[in-house]
């Protein structure tokens, strides 16, 4: 969607982030709103204009489960705003390596990777808990949290990024 035919309200959002995206004044920013507002559309709209910006930048997309990182791949690529150098997947794959057990099985995950991207996008952010957060934020990174206020918060904790 052309940003010429956003509503005044997702104009100012994209403004907002574009300014933020490219001097983060905050380790962190939420954008959030009910479904249809035009959440990913907006994001997909920043991605684009930050190819603009700042060719050489790379972002991480990810969210909590692998369903919502496959259908945000398909959107970005729909919208032209996934770049080669850009990543989409879980938070985990991300964040984290496997912790194994002795016949292969995942038992846990541990923070052991280091994030060489410029910007993290956290899609349906109403998922994340609040160690997972915590784990994002020491990433020293700015993060983009994207999520609906509509949403139920993490099964675990009292947490809630909306």
């Amino acid at each position: 969607m052309p940003v010429s035919s956003f509503s005044d309200d997702q104009a100012r959002v994209l403004e907002r982030l574009l300014a933020w995206s490219l001097k983060p004044d905050s380790r962190s920013i939420t954008l959030g709103g009910y479904a249809g507002t035009g959440k990913t559309t907006v994001t997909a709209a920043l991605r684009r204009e930050l190819a603009t910006a700042r060719p050489d930048m790379r972002i991480a997309f990810c969210s909590y489960t692998g369903k919502a990182s496959q259908v945000l791949r398909q959107t970005l690529i729909a919208q032209g705003a996934l770049y080669p150098q850009d990543s989409c997947g879980t938070i985990h794959s991300l964040l984290y390596s496997p912790v194994t057990s002795a016949d292969g099985n995942i038992i846990g995950w541990m923070r052991s990777k280091e994030v060489e991207v410029d910007l993290i996008i956290v899609d349906e952010a109403s998922m994340v808990t609040d160690m997972i957060w915590q784990d994002l934020l020491t990433t020293k990174l700015p993060v983009l949290a994207v999520g609906d206020h509509g949403q139920l918060p993490p099964i675990e904790g009292n947490f809630n990024l909306m």
